[in-house]
């Protein structure tokens, strides 16, 4: 019998943790073991890759006997994630090929959801020699993105001397540049810039909140890393550049 228990005090976290999957993934195969759970998957147009993962720590109670596989609807346990409180208390339990979820609060609520076949194997990391990376504040990014997508629906990011993101449409452009200053932290070791779609960007950071901080990896015309924290998870994103230019 495959036994897995857990319970989530960090509602909120959890919660952002779901949306950040959900916001690009249909279906997917959490891998659970002792040490937490993490998931890769590809979002449906093979565009976009999700590596999650969370520690075993960051649950009040975490039992997981041998190491197995959920595939999971997300469409589905987002929708019921997102009924969860901030004070309601989460517990996980796998039982007769269902996740339960209870969420203790002002009420007890108990809603189960089908564990679906899983997927294969998860699709490889991508291994790219990324030639420049910052760091900035997830507000501050998802600023420039609402003035960028004012004009289009892709955006440009550079790495150079600063940190530059521009959209040009066929009626006008925006130019955002971020103030070294304003920066956590800029590393450059050849200038790189490539295209991307503001759709995919602006779910990759949905769940991207302060304290968190967002890394972001670029190398010309190749797929751009994104990174951040969510409580004592983490995610990262891959994107596909676009092949025209701006």
């Amino acid at each position: 019998m495959q036994l897995f228990e857990a319970v989530i005090n960090d509602t909120k976290s959890w919660r952002n943790s779901i949306e950040a999957i959900a916001a690009l993934i249909d279906e997917g195969t959490f891998q659970v073991d002792s040490s937490g759970i993490k998931l890769r998957a590809m979002d449906p147009s093979q565009i976009a890759l999700v590596d999650f993962e969370i520690p075993s720590k960051a649950f009040e109670k975490f039992k997981c006997e041998n190491p197995i596989s959920l595939g999971v609807d997300f469409s589905e346990l987002s929708k019921i994630t997102k009924r969860s409180k901030p004070e309601d208390k989460i517990e996980l339990k796998l039982a007769e090929n269902r996740l339960k979820m209870v969420f203790k609060g002002e009420t007890r609520r108990q809603f189960t959801t089908a564990i679906i076949d899983s997927t294969g194997n998860p699709p490889k990391e991508p291994k790219i020699e990324f030639t420049a990376d910052v760091k900035i504040a997830p507000n501050m990014i998802k600023d420039a993105l609402k003035d960028a997508e004012l004009i289009s629906n892709h955006v440009a990011l550079k790495l150079e001397k600063g940190f530059n993101i521009k959209s040009d449409g066929d009626t006008g452009s925006a130019d955002i540049e971020f103030p070294e200053d304003k920066l956590l932290s800029i590393s450059v070791k050849s200038p790189a810039r490539s295209v991307y779609s503001l759709d995919y960007l602006n779910n990759i950071l949905k769940s991207a909140e302060i304290p968190s901080v967002v890394m972001i990896s670029l190398k010309t015309d190749a797929p751009l890393k994104v990174e951040y924290s969510i409580g004592d998870g983490r995610v990262i994103y891959y994107l596909a550049p676009r092949i025209e230019s701006v």
